[in-house]
């Protein structure tokens, strides 16, 4: 009986040992993986910290702020874009700013506004758009703005129906960001025979490298919607950024922790395909003592 207690005994000690070495072994090995799975979480991890560090220096590496090869860009693009050379210096001189619509303006269909910088004829037209998945062509009130100055302009340009705003509308294409001389936007306001109100309109002078420049930047960046992005086509052959970070703009703009001219003055004299905008960058009311703008440390 003894005996037979102890072979049992043994028998059962036996087959523990070997779970908890199973279990063990199974620990061991998951313990194994979760410790990889860490650590590539970990490097996830730091990876994002650096992008949200580089963000927050305004996504920019050592070699985009050194002055000279700045210069060398500037001159590359000057030659790309075949356009009448200007040196740094000269870049980085005050961009004029005048808000010229600042208490709201209503206009009927046919009438028009001018400023020093911008004529807004107003007038009825039909224009297509989709609805529900389907073509519509309606009456449209339609806002035709022209830059009537001698410089190419930055403009922020914010206008509604009468009746309100209208979420829905068609669009035609046009420049939504800056226009050259006698260049013209016709901007769709509103569906229907509505007028028109001007609620307010800032203009900022650049160069036409910064006529350039600021045509790569989407206008949500700007403070736009979404319908006047999607019409954005700039007359000249320039290539959209698609890594700008258009909703951290928008919300700087929105916040208050930068104006509309903060971010068009900052792109008319960076190529936002190489530079982003950073909070603290003012417009420049004087010359700026050297470019690139460098952010913050």
């Amino acid at each position: 009986m003894v005996v037979a207690v102890t072979s049992t005994s043994l028998r059962i000690l036996a087959a523990v040992v070997l779970a908890v070495i199973v279990l063990a072994g199974v620990y061991l090995s998951g313990k194994a993986r979760r410790d990889t799975e860490q650590r590539l979480d970990d490097l996830r991890a730091g990876i994002d910290r650096s992008e949200q560090d580089s963000t927050a220096r305004g996504g920019v590496q050592s070699t985009d702020l050194d002055p000279q090869r700045f210069e060398q860009q500037l001159r590359e693009d000057l030659l790309r874009w075949g356009l009448t050379p200007i040196t740094v210096q000269e870049l980085a001189r005050p961009n004029a700013y005048f808000l010229e619509v600042s208490e709201p303006v209503t206009l009927a269909p046919g009438r028009t506004w001018s400023s020093a910088h911008v004529r807004i004829r107003v007038r009825l037209d039909k224009v297509e758009y989709m609805q529900r998945g389907a073509k519509v062509s309606s009456v449209h009130v339609i806002a035709r703005a022209e830059n009537v100055s001698s410089r190419p302009i930055a403009y922020s340009l914010h206008m509604r129906g009468e009746a309100g705003s209208c979420a829905v509308r068609g669009a035609r294409e046009h420049n939504a960001v800056t226009l050259r001389p006698r260049e013209e936007a016709e901007i769709v306001v509103c569906a229907g025979r509505d007028r028109v109100v001007l609620e307010r309109l800032e203009v900022l002078e650049v160069t036409d490298l910064g006529h350039h420049y600021l045509s790569q930047v989407s206008p949500l960046a700007l403070g736009q919607d979404a319908i006047t992005t999607a019409a954005h086509r700039p007359l000249v052959a320039v290539e959209p950024c698609p890594d700008l970070d258009t909703k951290t703009l928008a919300a700087y703009l929105q916040a208050g922790t930068a104006a509309w001219a903060d971010v068009a003055d900052f792109y008319s004299r960076h190529d936002c395909h190489r530079l982003q905008f950073f909070p603290g960058y003012r417009r420049a009311e004087e010359a700026l003592p050297s470019l690139p703008a460098i952010p913050p440390e």
